[in-house]
This record gives structure tokens, C-alpha cells and sequence, in this order.
């Protein structure tokens, strides 16, 4: 889900900040996007596809914005979808009101690939979606407030089985922030914890979640990564994560070296391996190539 304040950009794969401006000079809307290409192989199964291709419409005049972000996927199950449709009022005074289907405030690790630091999520040995931590998206209302110490979030569900999502983060110290996240669904309670720090060219950074569900296994889960600047154009991000899904434990590391060609043009290569407990099931190791191409 969408961070606002409480993001941090991705430093493997570039974002065009020159986004194109379309209608009328000055009409402040802007045209942006990207295609998102992959290869993985695990289980001695192959995919080579087209993960996601997302064009996004961005509007700004005064203190009134609004957003929309469609994804298309060359998939049997999922030809496209509507990933964010938002309108947001900025009272200037650091409060905003923000209003329609958005993405979530939990967890450092991003809905997009653009705003990842490896091609692959610290908590998807259980089989994927169905256990995953984080939230994505959902309808509703949010009121943010920021400031140059800290940032408070809250989101409220518009949807019938919804709840309410609460997140503060403190960014009063340079290149320091910490974020506490809680959400309160009737189905399920979840709550993240993460810090990142930036050292010249080192990021690190350190989550602690998890998901209480009112029917099915409870999922905690940690993680901690460095992702290192070896040059310009080459990045190296290391990670170790652990998973619990019932009785089920799962262990991640993860390497994944990644270079940027041009200014809208990055790509990543990431080495995974597991463990599993007796009562898990081995997922076996992940070998992956991505492409991404922003605009």
C-alpha cells in the first residue's frame, strides 16, 4: 500500500522523477509508469513473463491532488486492475485528507517493484499471498499529519468487513526513521515495526510483524537487510528473514546484486534459500532476474 510520508524510495530500481506532462502547459497533470519483466526459477519450475505493466495519472493544482494507478498483468486469473484510485486535500499546516481505494501503510517492504530492494518479499515461504504479513489496498479515508519530527497516519475502511489502520513514524533524527504500525480488521489484527538508517553509501534496516488471525495460524515474522551502494550504478542488498506460520518455520537469505543502466532502464538478479522446520515444507531455492523500464 502507499506510504506518503512514511516511504523510503528504492535505491535499485530509478524512478523517472521527470514524469510527462500531458493536456495543456501548466494543466498539472503527468503521465508515468512502468514494465516490469522477470525470469525465476524454482522447484525446477520456470516463468519468464510480464509481472505487471502500471501507467499512472497524476493531477496537482493547489492544494487539491489526485492519483490513479492502473495495473495490467499477463495473467489467466488477472488481466488488470485498478490499484489506486485517490483524491487528497493538503490544508498546508502539515494535516492532509485523503479519500478512495489506496494502498496500505504497513511494512518497509513496497507494493511495486520500483519501490523494492530485491525481486522477491521476506515473507513468502508459507505459498504467497495467503500468508503474507502486509495488507495491499483498500477503500476508505485517511488523515495524515506531517512534520520534520514525525508523521502520524490514520485510515479508516469503507468496507463492510473493514477496520481502521494506524501508523506513526519519527524522522526527527537525519537519515533515521522508525515507523510503528498497527491495523485492526475484523478478521485479523497486524502489527509492523521496522527502522532504517542510512550511512553513506550503507542502508540497514530491521521489521518485526505479525498477524493475528480469528480463524487459521497466526504468522510472525523478521527481517533484517543491507543494501550497499558499490558504485553509482551498481547496488548489492543482502537479507535474512524468519517466518512462523502455526507450527511451520521458515529461514530466508537472500543476494541480490542489481545495476542501473540508464536513467529509466534497472535490473536485478536475486539468489534465495530456505529452510523449513519438520512441520514446513521446503520451498526449495529461488534463483530470479528482473527488468524494470520506468517512464
Amino acid at each position: 500500500m502507499k506510504k506518503y510520508f512514511l516511504s523510503l524510495a528504492s535505491l535499485l530500481a530509478v524512478l523517472n522523477a521527470k514524469a510527462i506532462e500531458i493536456g495543456p502547459e501548466g494543466s498539472g497533470i503527468e503521465l508515468s509508469g512502468f514494465v516490469d519483466l522477470f525470469f525465476q526459477t524454482q522447484k525446477k519450475v520456470e516463468t519468464t513473463d510480464v509481472s505487471q505493466v502500471e501507467i499512472n495519472l497524476d493531477f496537482e493544482k493547489g492544494p487539491v491532488s489526485a492519483s490513479v494507478d492502473f495495473d495490467f498483468y499477463d495473467s489467466a486469473t488477472e488481466g488488470a486492475a485498478l490499484e489506486e484510485a485517490i483524491i487528497t486535500y493538503d490544508f498546508g499546516n502539515g494535516f492532509s485528507i485523503t479519500g478512495g481505494k489506496m494502498l496500505s501503510y504497513l511494512g518497509f517492504e513496497a507494493y511495486d517493484p520500483t519501490d523494492m530492494y530485491q525481486y522477491s518479499y521476506a515473507y513468502d515461504a508459507g505459498g504467497g499471498t495467503p500468508h503474507d504479513i502486509y495488507d495491499r489496498y483498500d477503500d476508505g479515508l485517511a488523515v495524515d499529519y506531517a512534520s520534520d519530527m514525525f508523521s502520524l497516519g490514520i485510515f479508516a475502511s469503507a468496507e463492510q468487513d473493514g477496520g481502521y489502520e494506524y501508523a506513526f513514524a519519527f524522522t526527527g533524527v537525519e537519515n533515521l526513521t522508525i515507523k510503528a504500525v498497527m491495523a485492526d480488521w475484523d478478521a485479523y489484527e497486524t502489527t509492523t515495526y521496522w527502522a532504517s538508517y542510512r550511512m553513506d553509501k550503507l542502508l540497514v534496516a530491521v521489521e518485526v510483524a505479525e498477524k493475528d488471525n480469528t480463524t487459521g495460524d497466526d504468522i510472525e515474522g523478521w527481517f533484517n537487510m543491507g543494501n550497499y551502494a558499490v558504485t553509482d550504478a551498481m547496488g548489492l542488498t543482502i537479507r535474512y528473514s524468519e517466518q512462523e506460520i502455526g507450527t511451520a518455520e521458515y529461514d530466508k537469505f537472500t543476494l541480490s546484486p542489481s545495476y542501473v543502466f540508464t536513467d529509466n532502464l534497472s535490473g536485478l538478479i536475486e539468489y534465495s534459500s530456505y529452510t523449513a522446520n519438520a512441520a514446513g515444507t521446503d520451498p526449495g531455492d529461488l534463483f530470479a532476474a528482473e527488468v524494470i523500464f520506468t517512464f
